[in-house]
Formats: C-alpha cells, sequence, structure tokens
C-alpha cells in the first residue's frame, strides 16, 4: 500500500478491524501511517478505548455496522442486531422528531466518527443524509453510550 502512495495511485492508506494493539505495532515501522481505521461500531460496541487510542496516533475512525451487526445472531453473540428497536434509542427519536436510525448515525457524529450505513432503499438513503439539523445533548449521548456491551 505504501508504494501505491509513492506512486500517487492513492492518496491515503486505510485499515480495517485493527485492534489497539495492531495499531501500535503497525506504527512502528509503517513509513506511511494510515489515515483512518474502518471498525464495527454502534451503541453496544463503542470501543472507547480503540477511539481513544486511535485519536492519539492520528488515526480517524469509520465505523460500519451503525445499526448493530447481525452477523453474530447466528453464533448465539447478538450484538445489537435489533438496535433500531431499542426503548432508549426510540425514546430519543421521538423527541427530536427523527428515527433511530437518525439518532444512531448522529452519535456517531457526535462522537467524531464517520459511519458507513448500509442500505439499498432509495428513501432510507435520503432519511440517513438527513442528520445535520439536530444535535443530541451530552446526556442522550451518555445515555446511548451507556448501552456499551464490551
Amino acid at each position: 500500500m505504501e508504494v501505491l502512495v509513492e506512486e500517487g495511485l492513492v492518496k491515503n492508506i486505510g485499515v480495517c478491524n485493527y485492534s489497539a494493539p495492531l495499531v501500535m505495532d503497525l506504527m512502528r515501522y509503517a513509513r506511511i501511517k494510515p489515515a483512518i481505521n474502518q471498525i464495527e461500531l454502534h451503541p453496544k460496541l463503542t470501543q472507547e478505548a480503540l477511539l481513544d487510542y486511535c485519536g492519539t496516533q492520528g488515526l480517524a475512525i469509520t465505523g460500519f455496522s451503525p445499526f448493530g451487526s447481525g452477523s453474530y445472531v447466528e453464533l448465539g453473540m447478538d450484538r445489537g442486531h435489533k438496535m433500531l428497536e431499542e426503548p432508549v434509542l426510540q425514546a430519543i427519536a421521538s423527541s427530536h422528531g427523527k428515527t433511530t436510525a437518525q439518532v444512531l448515525l448522529r452519535w456517531g457524529i457526535q462522537r467524531g466518527t464517520s459511519l458507513v450505513p448500509k442500505t439499498s432503499n432509495a428513501e432510507r438513503l435520503k432519511e440517513n443524509l438527513n442528520v445535520f439539523d439536530f444535535e443530541l445533548s451530552e446526556e442522550e449521548v451518555a445515555n446511548i453510550s451507556a448501552m456499551n456491551l464490551n
């Protein structure tokens, strides 16, 4: 990847699913530091320590599965596949006149991360973009973050 940067074929390097120890190791030998770490990120997997460490290294975070990950259900490891049905999130959404999905995206944005919501529905895509006309209070952000299971 570093060669691709040197040849001008890409501007930045990113990594995916790097834990803090992997980031630490990578930073020791990388000639060109990665710009971003893409990780699973939602209220039941807030990854606070990893976000903090990546921040000290100048590494931005992009979160995937911001609405929870259903891929663990078959393994008996539910990591929030019913996130959109969480009462705390529904109450916050109702108070702002927004959807639960919009609250989840706003929570991620206010934490300084970028997010990759998955949808093939044009209406939901528009909805997902409509998250910049409201803010969550510090208490709301804390209540959402308190759902953390990791």
